[in-house]
């Protein structure tokens, strides 16, 4: 065995051990070099369906998932990695299809408690879409990107855009064209942007066939970011702003349009920022399945983001909870440092309008409730990943799960955001959207769990173990990973 091959099998073991509960054998690579990792007497929870099929056997090789079948009849191949999931269930990794990253996680022991890879896989985050590079030359993402692919990197399956294109843009046509060179996989459009410059992006966008994402501008709208051919909206939330009146023409640039309307839907929502979300649903529900309407005609997906209304509304009201919460002491260490002394971003930008946080989030819950009645395809998105917003990476897609639930969602349909609706705009975005569902040639990802997670979301944070693109993460490994040292 040459000294590659001898790496490759201690670094299979070393992830693959670990599991207390679950049996494991440990064999010796195939002629090819590839193990076979065996998940018997599992019940599978494929997603192709709202279905749990008992007492399967799953066969992994490389990064594909080559066989499914019964356990009695699937022939295990010789010196396969058992994997005996008996009582458990096998489900696909979970999509994260809106964060971000920052250049700071290749330096992340100086910043960040545990590394924002190892938060993702540990939570059976197997796939991340980053809406937007932060810090840095923003071209970072696209060496880690290919890095995990290739196997030289630990951590979720990464699909990009390149930096956002926020506006006022000297050159969108040069902008666009700039980053598909590059080779990001979409492009993210911001609120700030002028019609003209939209226009001119998406021109550019839709000769090259790209994928186009982001924010609705404020001086574009939702109308004409539709008819434009917008191919998905960032946040629930951006269709908020179509029910407050303010003058698209007016003269501003960059972040004073945030400035304007924010303080004038304060000032249109302040009598009704006390009523409750049925009031509120009888207010403005009609409107709301209205836009829904429109975006389901357009064929448009919406990401959720809507656990961070939660988070905006506790950090301002209940501060000693926030910083009580066992997930948060994975947050960056500069920013509880801000947060203790309130200069936290939301903590500086909503102070005073506590009543608004909490008016918008539930706004957004009925948006929700809306969208999903018009048939619109929810993507799972959480806008973790910077740190600086006190959204911990991975545990905040549990959260988002939760809230989904919580309004009209069943697990199912909550899961279903994170996987197949998550591989779905992949393969839109002219990726391999080859995930999401347990089938024969999809990517392994995996996540084993002790409950049956379509009678409780919250049975998929008991983990036993995750696989990404093949590669296993037992329990105990997983932990280790995350162990604050």
């Amino acid at each position: 065995m040459n000294l590659k091959s001898l790496w490759a099998t201690i670094l299979s073991l070393l992830l693959i051990v670990g599991c207390s509960r679950y049996k494991i054998s440990l064999p010796s690579p195939d002629q090819k070099g590839e193990v076979v990792i065996a998940f018997q007497n599992v019940n599978l929870v494929p997603m192709t369906d709202e279905k749990i099929v008992k007492n399967q056997t799953v066969l992994v090789k490389g990064k594909r998932i080559v066989e499914i079948g019964s356990s009695k009849t699937v022939a295990v191949p010789a010196n396969s990695k058992l994997i005996d999931g008996t009582g458990a269930y096998l489900m696909p990794g979970l999509a994260d299809m809106h964060m971000h990253t920052r250049d700071n996680w290749d330096d992340w022991l100086s910043i960040w408690p545990v590394s924002p890879f190892n938060l993702y896989l540990a939570n059976g985050v197997t796939t991340i879409r980053n809406f937007g590079p932060e810090e840095g030359s923003r071209n970072y993402v696209l060496g880690w990107r290919d890095k995990i692919n290739n196997g030289r990197l630990i951590g979720p399956n990464i699909y990009t855009s390149g930096p956002i294109i926020y506006g006022p843009v000297l050159n969108p046509q040069k902008t666009v064209r700039k980053q598909i060179t590059k080779g990001y996989d979409f492009i993210k459009l911001y609120s700030f942007l002028s019609r003209e410059d939209f226009y001119n992006a998406m021109i550019t966008a839709k000769q090259a066939s790209k994928y186009t994402a982001g924010h609705i501008p404020f001086q574009v709208g939702l109308q004409d970011v539709l008819s434009e051919g917008m191919d998905e909206i960032a946040h629930v939330e951006e269709l908020a702003w179509e029910f407050v009146d303010f003058d698209k023409t007016k003269g501003l640039t960059g972040g004073k349009w945030m400035t304007y309307v924010i303080h004038t839907a304060y000032r249109q929502f302040k009598p009704y920022l006390g009523l409750n979300l049925e009031e509120l649903d009888g207010r403005y529900g009609k409107a709301a399945l209205s836009l829904a309407r429109k975006v389901y005609a357009a064929d448009v997906p919406v990401c959720t983001t809507l656990f961070l209304d939660e988070v905006i509304v506790e950090k301002l009201s209940e501060p000693e909870r926030f910083l009580s919460k066992p997930e948060n002491r994975y947050l960056p260490r500069s920013y509880i440092a801000a947060f203790k002394q309130g200069r936290e971003k939301h903590q500086m930008q909503v102070r005073g309008g506590e009543d608004f946080a909490s008016f918008k989030r539930r706004v957004d819950r009925i948006l929700l409730k809306y969208l999903k009645e018009a048939g619109v395809s929810i993507v799972l998105g959480s806008d973790a990943g910077t740190g600086w917003m006190g959204l911990v990476p991975g545990f905040s897609i549990h959260e988002e799960l939760r809230v989904l639930t919580e309004n009209g969602f069943t697990p199912y349909e909550a899961i279903k955001t994170g996987t197949v609706n998550a591989a779905l705009v992949t393969e839109k975005m002219n990726a391999r959207g080859d995930f999401g569902t347990l089938e024969i040639g999809k990517r392994a990802d995996l996540i084993l769990v002790e409950n049956n997670p379509l009678e409780d979301i919250a049975n998929i944070k008991k983990i036993i173990g995750v696989m990404a693109a093949g590669r296993w993460y037992s329990n105990a490994t997983l932990k280790d990973m995350i162990a604050l040292k």
